[in-house]
């Protein structure tokens, strides 16, 4: 496991600095202005992504992981159809509400069904545990389409030619991949896992409609407010915490992979003994990120974006809850907790929604992050009260061990060779007792004591 959080923490590093230069050259060449209709327009794809039924990427994960990946053959003919509401959504919205960017918007409507719509392919690589061949995928996509936006803005200059470039790149690449996988998936169909796996997507759809909304109408709400100039400010103060969510979010999706293929009862109680561990993570991370970033921001976005500093400082706070929600949220997803996920999800974004709605016109950016910090940290602490008082898990009390001399008939007997992987660190977790007869190395001691194991 530690190999494939490696490779997934590598991918994602190197996609962060592929992003950042990218950002670079849009900051350089783009005008406030059009910064902010840039980001303005994704915020409408992001808001309207329930169309795509973006929340099936879950569901084509979990199948993967649980040996089912023909599903991902289904969720894209599903997707892809019902995505082309989308397109019609956006089409009413350029018409109607947004003439004056209607040429935007009809590029929008265009590729949405192949941006939004047929996008599993990570969803598929990750649930199959397929780590390198999703980092190839990823660096190798986002090379090819931020390769397409730097030409783009460069020679062509303008919003509209870096939206067409890099929907255009995005819709290739997510074509070729779809074709790529339906053709090399072999598996038989089955109508009853299909229609469990779709009835659990469309449900997991509902709940997430919120989350579509809350996810990006406050950059709507503010640039209606405050200007395109405004949430550009705002826009460029998100990236790096954006950037380190994803980060702590791929070096950890082994971990939630392993969840999401165990029992309950065993996920449970490794869920509960890595809480600690996860927290330190998590403060370290940001404690790292928040010391280098302005000087981050000064360089990659010129003094013009000096402003976003303290935003974005702030924001940081709210990623304190990720590492922590990892833990909870697999076993709410793959463990079939649906009824509290979609109570958790439903209570979350209708605070981020109605706290954007009274923030925003008063605070304005600050309006924003008052409510994703307060959000973000209130649903951790749901979160963590609920998974702590679900009943103990009825498994035998294990002793972890080197040597099969120590083995013990009271205990359940967990062996493992002093080499340092993903799986011993995994065993280490679970162990709830250590051997007094045994010498184990320093970094075995160091994980047990973090995960409050006792010694026998």
């Amino acid at each position: 496991m530690i190999k494939k959080s490696l490779v997934m923490g590598f991918t994602t590093g190197i996609l962060m600095i592929i992003g950042l230069v990218v950002q670079h050259i849009l900051a350089k060449y783009l005008t406030l202005n059009e910064y902010g209709i840039y980001a303005l327009m994704f915020s409408w794809i992001g808001l309207l992504s329930v169309f795509s039924l973006n929340s099936f990427n879950t569901i084509v994960t979990k199948a993967s992981a649980q040996n089912y990946p023909r599903f991902f053959k289904t969720a894209s003919k599903i997707c892809f159809l019902f995505s082309l509401l989308g397109s019609i959504a956006l089409l009413v919205i350029g018409f109607f509400f947004e003439v004056e960017r209607l040429n935007l918007f009809i590029l929008l409507a265009i590729f949405f069904p192949f941006y939004g719509g047929i996008n599993f392919a990570d969803s598929y690589l990750i649930g199959s545990s397929k780590f390198n061949k999703y980092s190839v995928y990823m660096i190798t996509s986002q090379c090819i389409i931020a390769g397409l936006q730097i030409i783009s803005v460069v020679f062509l200059q303008g919003v509209f030619w870096l939206l067409f470039f890099t929907l255009l790149g995005t819709s290739m690449i997510n074509l070729v991949m779809t074709f790529f996988i339906y053709k090399n998936i072999k598996q038989e169909k089955d109508d009853k896992k299909d229609k469990e796996l779709t009835k659990y997507g469309i449900e997991l759809t509902g709940i997430g409609i919120f989350s579509s909304i809350a996810s990006r109408i406050q950059y709507i709400i503010l640039a209606a407010l405050a200007g395109t100039a405004t949430l550009a400010i705002y826009a460029v103060a998100q990236v790096i915490p954006e950037r380190i969510k994803g980060l702590i979010k791929g070096i950890l999706s082994p971990f939630s992979i392993y969840l999401a293929s165990n029992d309950k009862e065993r996920s449970i109680k490794i869920v509960r003994k890595a809480t600690f561990i996860l927290l330190l993570f998590s403060l370290s991370i940001i404690l790292l990120t928040a010391i280098i970033l302005p000087v981050i921001i000064k360089i990659i976005f010129g003094l013009k974006y000096e402003e976003s500093i303290i935003y974005s400082l702030i924001l940081l706070l709210a990623l304190v809850s990720i590492p922590l929600d990892i833990g909870p949220g697999s076993i709410m997803v793959y463990q079939g907790f649906k009824k509290f996920y979609a109570k958790i999800t439903l209570l979350t974004n209708l605070i981020k929604i109605i706290g954007f709605i009274i923030f925003i016109p008063l605070f304005k950016i600050y309006g924003i992050i008052i409510t994703i910090v307060l959000a973000s940290l209130s649903t951790t602490i749901i979160n963590l009260i609920w998974f702590y008082k679900l009943p103990k898990p009825q498994i035998k009390k294990s002793l972890l061990i080197l040597d099969k001399k120590f083995e013990s008939d009271k205990y359940e007997n967990i062996i493992i060779k002093p080499k340092i992987n993903g799986q011993n660190i995994i065993n280490i977790i679970e162990s709830d007792y250590l051997s007094k007869a045994e010498t184990y190395p320093l970094w075995i001691r160091i994980i047990a004591k973090l995960t409050f194991t006792k010694k026998v």
